[in-house]
């Protein structure tokens, strides 16, 4: 898929090098004749002020489209750090199985001991959870800083974030415990709550508002 979008991205730049150039000849074949045989005095700055004009819109173009494949490489890299460690597959793969629980009205005290147990501070799978966690963290940062918008990365990564910091388990043992090393992902908790609720009409993935939302379960600890 790479390749493909290398050569189309080619094949565009080449056709657009082709009419620039193009344009560029026939600017100056006008400003030729002008010049020797009408005598325009006025043309030489409208020439100037026509390349000038071209050159911004070629500049803008050329910004706008490595900016598009930018962020299209970033989304790309950014899944495969999920899907391409096995670890944190295995976590996200746990945080899904309880949320399904969750969804269908299944989720049990004995499930959720036995998810707690699993990602005990005594068991080596906590740091794997503290690995997808300071993940999402460095990903807060990102959109907290402005480098990253929300828009950008929601369908790719607002079902993975949702599914951890609106676990109560999770909750539980890690976010509201040490919150000071999550403060990228309780900041940028609301903004996207409402992203999705306001702009997308649907809601996260085990948020309530009253019974199961980070940000108030955070002012009630206080």
């Amino acid at each position: 898929m790479s390749k493909k979008r290398n050569v189309q991205r080619r094949e565009r730049n080449g056709v657009r090098k082709f009419w620039y150039i193009f344009i560029m000849v026939l600017l100056a074949f006008i400003y030729l004749c002008g010049q020797n045989f009408c005598a325009w005095e006025w043309l030489t700055e409208v020439f100037a002020t026509t390349i000038a004009i071209i050159t911004a819109v070629a500049f803008w173009l050329e910004y706008n489209e490595n900016k598009l494949l930018n962020e299209a490489q970033f989304i790309t890299d950014l899944n495969e750090q999920f899907i391409g460690n096995e670890k944190m597959s295995q976590v996200e793969w746990d945080l899904e199985k309880f949320y399904n629980k969750y969804r269908k009205g299944e989720l049990t005290e004995e499930y959720c001991t036995a998810f707690r147990e699993k990602y005990d501070l005594e068991n080596r799978d906590r740091q794997n959870l503290v690995n997808y966690l300071v993940h999402l963290e460095g990903i807060a940062a990102l959109v907290k800083n402005k480098v990253l918008h929300i828009d950008m990365i929601d369908d790719l990564m607002s079902y993975r974030y949702f599914i951890a910091v609106n676990n109560p388990v999770v909750q539980e043992i890690e976010v509201l415990e040490y919150p000071d090393f999550y403060k990228g992902c309780i900041q940028i908790y609301q903004k996207w709550v409402d992203h999705m609720e306001i702009k997308e009409k649907v809601k996260p993935p085990m948020y309530d508002k009253d019974n199961n939302n980070l940000i108030k379960k955070l002012e009630d600890k206080k």
